[in-house]
């Protein structure tokens, strides 16, 4: 590991880093659980998924429609 460059720490972070961003692309963390796995504030999570072509947002086409519709509603009560 050395010889490569990681120290044990690096690597076993960087490791859980990975582990974090795969079952969050999976649907088995949310965001705020990946985050807490990978050890990372939320605000430096979501870049970190960017940088890997992960999209932070984990909706389905159903759960967006469902969300835009709760939001008009709520904005048409006011």
């Amino acid at each position: 590991m050395e010889a490569a460059g990681y120290s044990a720490d690096a690597l076993s972070q960087e490791a859980r880093r990975a582990l974090a961003a795969l079952l969050y692309a999976q649907g088995k963390l949310t965001l705020g659980q990946a985050a807490q796995l990978a050890d990372m504030p939320l605000r430096v999570f979501i870049p970190f998924l960017a940088s890997l072509n992960l999209s932070p947002l984990n909706y389905s086409a159903d759960e967006l429609e469902n969300d835009q519709e709760s939001i008009e509603w709520q904005l048409g009560k006011k």
